[in-house]
């Protein structure tokens, strides 16, 4: 039995880009769903990590006799948060020992050192990778920093109403410290420094 002419007519060329249009825009809007909802997930990874780290700093501030550390908020403070989370001074990823010859411990346990750097996403806590980072003295060294969930070093700034062991005051947002990221794109906010805008809610303005 032959088909007729009618029966047999395929899709024309327009149908087909059309067909192929609609799937392109499905495709489109899952992919913009699925990334936003990953950098949900990033962002409250963030929020949390920073809490867990702020509630350790004020542990470290109540040892310390209600002092701080110096930090700007620069690349290198993610450095200065590390040692004094971590105990850490000499930057060789352990803690270091007291007086007495025992090693001291970490104020922030989570903090995993991560030797090799391919394996930053791999195991549990919070990632501590030695990278080159910018320094005010001295340009660019190496040196252990603590990683955001975008890759990045946390930022690290002293209070505006607080003051470091050499009576130097801070220039954060917050009274006593600011701890933040930079977000997703690692560039933050450098402009409102009230820190409410979208972008900022992953600069990311939990102290």
């Amino acid at each position: 039995m032959k088909l007729s002419k009618k029966t047999a007519k395929g899709f024309t060329l327009v149908e087909i880009l059309i067909g192929v249009s609609i799937l392109a825009m499905l495709a489109s809007g899952m992919w913009v769903a699925v990334a936003s909802y990953q950098n949900k997930k990033l962002v409250k990874k963030a929020e949390t990590e920073i809490a867990l780290m702020a509630a350790c700093l004020e542990e470290y501030r109540t040892d310390s006799g209600g002092v701080l550390p110096f930090g700007r908020g620069d690349e290198e403070s993610s450095n200065i948060l590390y040692r004094a989370l971590s105990c850490d001074e000499d930057n060789d990823g352990e803690p270091d020992e007291d007086s007495s010859g025992n090693t001291r411990m970490p104020y922030c346990r989570t903090l995993n050192v991560i030797k090799n750097p391919k394996e930053a996403e791999q195991g549990e806590g919070i990632p501590v990778l030695r990278a080159s980072i910018r320094t005010k003295e001295k340009g660019r060294r190496k040196m252990l920093v603590i990683i955001d969930p975008w890759g990045k070093p946390y930022r690290y700034r002293l209070g505006c109403e607080a003051e470091d062991e050499k009576g130097k005051t801070g220039t954060g947002i917050n009274a006593d410290f600011d701890i933040f990221s930079q977000g997703a794109d690692g560039q933050g906010d450098s402009t409102n420094k009230s820190a409410e805008n979208e972008d900022n809610i992953s600069n990311i303005k939990l102290w």
